[in-house]
């Protein structure tokens, strides 16, 4: 969810080959000479915001929108006692996001930057079977919740390679750290379906969501690192490095 940004940084302000190399005037260009090329390509990523939740660039480009986010699937495994499967899950909310101290090094390829998300509201389906302090909880069925106050540290590690005999870059590692303040929980059919232990687990997951959010953060970063490292790509190999940053 936090690595939306990454995409956003990278994709967004970036994909112009599909509209013949020629930018929307609703997204600002920043050259590899500018100056101040962080704050360039903060102040463009910003200036999109309100159309990113529906997509809609300009009249003639079109983004997948963020109003709500898909995500096929999100897998967590840390052996016997951690496993879980979150998916079709719809987010709302990575719309509200906030970029801030972004740091770009174009002769190093590394886009490395911070995410604030105030609010994600989701649903979706849960397979789980975890140990959360001494109690074992396990279900299947419908998922929803609302993470608060989320906070990523963003690093995107390129490298370039020829095609057509011009230079392009590909995303080689994208590393995502993430920090949730707050997360509260609701999944139906604990206990396969008793409805008291349903609600008993629903209450201690929520009682303990430090250590829940704890043990679900490292499976979620690994999960998110790779599906936009891979989306990344398939963006970025639409245009050429003189095309993402004209001199």
């Amino acid at each position: 969810m936090k690595a939306v940004g990454a995409l956003l940084l990278i994709g967004v302000v970036l994909r112009i080959e599909s509209i013949h190399g020629a930018l929307p005037s609703t997204i600002q260009v920043c050259r590899r000479s500018n100056p101040d090329i962080n704050k360039c390509i903060t102040d463009s990523v910003n200036s999109l915001r309100p159309r990113l939740a529906t997509g809609k660039i300009s009249d003639d480009f079109s983004i997948p929108p963020l109003e709500p986010l898909a995500l096929a699937s999100v897998n967590m495994d840390r052996g016997s006692e951690f496993k879980a499967t979150f998916s079709d899950l719809l987010v709302s909310g990575p719309s509200q996001f906030q970029i801030d101290n972004l740091k770009v090094n174009l002769d190093k390829l590394t886009f490395d930057f911070n995410i604030y998300l105030p609010k994600l509201s989701f649903r979706g389906k849960y397979d789980l079977k975890i140990k959360l302090l001494l109690l074992n909880i396990a279900g299947t069925g419908d998922l929803k919740g609302v993470l608060e106050n989320s906070r990523a540290r963003v690093k995107l590690f390129g490298e370039r390679y020829e095609k057509d005999g011009k230079p392009f870059m590909r995303a080689k590692r994208l590393a995502v750290k993430i920090q949730i303040e707050k997360g509260q929980f609701d999944m139906k059919d604990l206990f396969n379906g008793d409805a008291v232990l349903s609600q008993v687990g629903n209450q201690f997951i929520n009682d303990n969501s430090r250590l829940f959010l704890d043990e679900l953060t490292p499976g979620l970063e690994r999960s998110l690192s790779e599906t936009f490292k891979n989306t990344a790509n398939e963006i970025l190999q639409l245009a050429s490095m003189d095309d993402i940053f004209p001199a």
